[in-house]
């Protein structure tokens, strides 16, 4: 039977913008109209608010959800000694699920319908098991991209190399990809393991037909893409993220080898990686895309991360001119770029560019609703992506749709027991914390030590 949805009355931001209804019929947008007449539809009443795809969130670590704030006034470094070898190494497998399932729903009730987890916390194959689970279990649209990362005290059998792109390439086999949540790789930073490991993990990637994400271009990773490229492992469906350090002829590699971009702004700012590199990317024909990236360090929205990179981004530009004792008569960088960003242009580099990130007759339903009746919003502006990027607020997302069915409506999250959530990442994240000094003295091991004094080095030294 046929499930039909009317959405009357918005905003639409899409081909067809302005105000109008668009129809719905399972889980595929079917006609945007000025008016629309589907008598057997649920209606859903948009009057005065903003029809707009839902937030494509190109690199986020879901794990870090359980220890939400801890990295608030932290460099790089600090981040690699307290979390990578120190916090990751007391996560339990439940750790992990409601970590991922927490920090999903999170996205979602802030309009994000869509998100890149970066899984770099597989201690264990049961760690990769509940990650997977978490982000399942959030009903978002998502890539889980296991991460090949040795974290320490992990055991032997498990460390060793072959054993974990074994266990990867079983994973990812078996849990195919034709749900919402699909497969993918993420890869160890490349300063880390063999160039001949990294071409291993790539492979698991490339046999199964699937996305590869991976850091790159930071202080500790500053010639990794130009590395990739001389080894002959760049290429398509490759999603690169920060690349602050990368050159102008790096990023150039990246788009012409057919790769992506996700540049997280509020992490590169406060971290020391660099500037974002917006402009630059831009230049070479790159098209930017949005990463929300870690929350133990800041807010899971995308609206804070549009604004701190449209804004940054204008910032290097106007400079230009003032360091010419001028002042720019124009402002190049849009808002409208801005919401490009952070929706179509994370589908096209998650690959699903044609099936979602815009608001198109025949694509899939994912789409928000979001609110204008706040005093932020007195008196309303006429241009809504100027609304939207600047002036609104997680909590005005009203209702949330991935695949046409609702996830949150009337601004609480739909089918969730939230008092569960909410005691379950407590009870996570009372452990983690208590368990904090514990894990921190895995670092005494000459292993452990070996490993977070190489990586340390790496970070500072470029």
């Amino acid at each position: 039977m046929t499930r039909r949805l009317l959405i009357e009355g918005g905003t639409v931001i899409g081909a067809a913008s302005g105000r109008a209804d668009m129809l719905v019929e399972d889980g595929i947008i079917r006609a945007i109209e000025s008016k629309i007449s589907a008598e057997d539809a649920e209606r859903v009443d948009a009057t005065g608010m903003i029809v707009a795809p839902g937030f494509v969130d190109t690199h986020r670590h879901l794990w870090q959800t359980g220890i939400r704030g801890v990295a608030a006034d932290w460099s790089l470094v600090e981040y690699i000694r307290f979390i990578r070898l120190g916090f990751a190494t007391a996560y339990r497998p439940e750790d992990v699920r409601i970590a991922n399932e927490a920090g999903a729903l999170e996205a979602l009730d802030a309009g994000i319908t869509t998100i890149a987890d970066f899984c770099h916390i597989i201690r264990t194959p049961e760690h990769a098991e509940a990650g997977w689970d978490g982000l399942v279990s959030s009903g978002i649209r998502g890539q889980f991209h296991l991460g090949f990362y040795d974290v320490p005290t992990v055991p032997p059998y498990y460390r060793d190399h072959e054993a974990r792109v074994i266990h990867a390439r079983d994973f990812l086999r078996d849990k195919g990809g034709s749900g919402l949540v699909t497969g993918g790789v993420a890869l160890t930073e490349t300063n880390l393991i063999p160039m001949e490991h990294t071409a291993d993990e790539i492979r698991v990637a490339r046999d199964l037909d699937l996305p590869i994400t991976m850091h790159m271009g930071t202080l500790s990773t500053p010639d990794a893409v130009a590395r990739l490229h001389k080894a002959g492992l760049l290429g398509p469906r490759m999603l690169h993220v920060h690349c602050n350090a990368s050159g102008d002829d790096e990023l150039g590699l990246i788009a012409d080898s057919g790769g992506a971009i996700s540049i997280t702004p509020e992490t590169e700012l406060q971290m020391g990686m660099g500037y974002p590199v917006t402009n630059r990317a831009l230049a070479v024909g790159l098209a930017p895309t949005i990463g929300i990236d870690i929350v133990s360090d800041y807010s899971g929205d995308m609206f804070a991360q549009m604004r701190l990179l449209l804004q940054t981004a204008r910032a290097i530009d106007n400079q230009k001119i003032l360091d010419q004792r001028r002042m720019p008569p124009s402002i190049d960088l849009k808002v409208a770029d801005a919401f490009r960003f952070a929706t179509i242009n994370g589908a096209e580099a998650m690959g699903l560019g044609s099936r979602i990130g815009s608001i198109d007759v025949g694509k899939q339903a994912d789409f928000i609703l979001v609110r204008q009746d706040g005093i932020h919003h007195m008196p309303r502006t006429p241009d809504t992506t100027a609304s939207l990027v600047l002036q609104a607020r997680p909590g005005d997302v009203d209702s949330v749709f991935v695949e046409g069915q609702a996830r949150k409506r009337h601004g609480t999250l739909v089918g969730v027991d939230l008092e569960r959530i909410r005691k379950s990442a407590q009870a996570s994240s009372d452990y983690l914390l208590s368990a904090f000094e514990d894990a921190m003295q895995c670092t005494g091991s000459a292993a452990t030590r070996s490993t977070y004094n190489a990586e340390v080095s790496r970070a500072t030294s470029a």
